[in-house]
């Protein structure tokens, strides 16, 4: 089909350029949104994404991450949920043999009604949380440090996990000082 103006001579129109034109712009960006996430390999078009990811990084200061980058960090993420959970359960184990203990000595401190019941279950969470965070070294955690030599803090790569794997506070923090907090070099080191 060919789209011609006023002139019916058999040249093309602009209209017919600009058509043509535009279709190739949009397959040349589908082929590098396709190099972008890597499922095709376009020659020379790496060179173009790292100068234009070094110039946003720069910009930003936050690092892009290819797919296997973000794999990853999706592994770590996982190890840091499985490590935490494991030492919840760990800790939970000996407070709970602590109290039968206790309770066997002195029965009388035993919790009666479903209030210090209550009240007794939301101290056992809140040692049980210090216990992790102490164990995992989280308690000297400083939030204020930069994360791998970046442009935003610890506590700003705690925020974006936990909004990015809905995960909570202890368990971001842990994956954190394992990717990269400086700080955790000196936690560890100092154990």
């Amino acid at each position: 089909m060919n789209i011609q103006g006023a002139n019916n001579t058999g040249q093309r129109s602009t209209l017919d350029y600009s058509i043509v034109g535009c279709f190739t712009l949009i397959l040349l960006l589908f082929i590098l949104l396709l190099d972008a996430y890597e499922y095709v390999a376009v020659p020379g078009a790496s060179h173009a994404r790292n100068q234009l990811h070094q110039g946003l990084e720069g910009l930003t200061g936050m690092d892009i991450l290819s797919k296997k980058e973000q794999v990853q960090l999706e592994v770590e993420v996982e190890e840091a949920i499985t490590v935490v959970h494991e030492k919840k359960e760990e800790v939970e184990e000996i407070v709970k043999k602590v109290e039968e203990m206790e309770h066997e000595l002195k029965p009388e401190i035993a919790p009666v009604t479903v209030e210090e019941q209550v009240e007794e279950k939301e101290k056992e969470e809140a040692i049980v949380e210090k216990t992790v965070e102490h164990e995992l070294g989280i308690d000297k955690w400083c939030a204020s440090c930069t994360w791998q030599n970046t442009g935003f803090t610890c506590e700003k790569r705690v925020s974006w996990l936990m909004e990015r794997y809905h995960i909570d506070d202890v368990e971001a923090k842990e994956a954190t000082l394992n990717q990269g907090c400086h700080t955790r070099r000196n936690l560890r080191a100092g154990q």
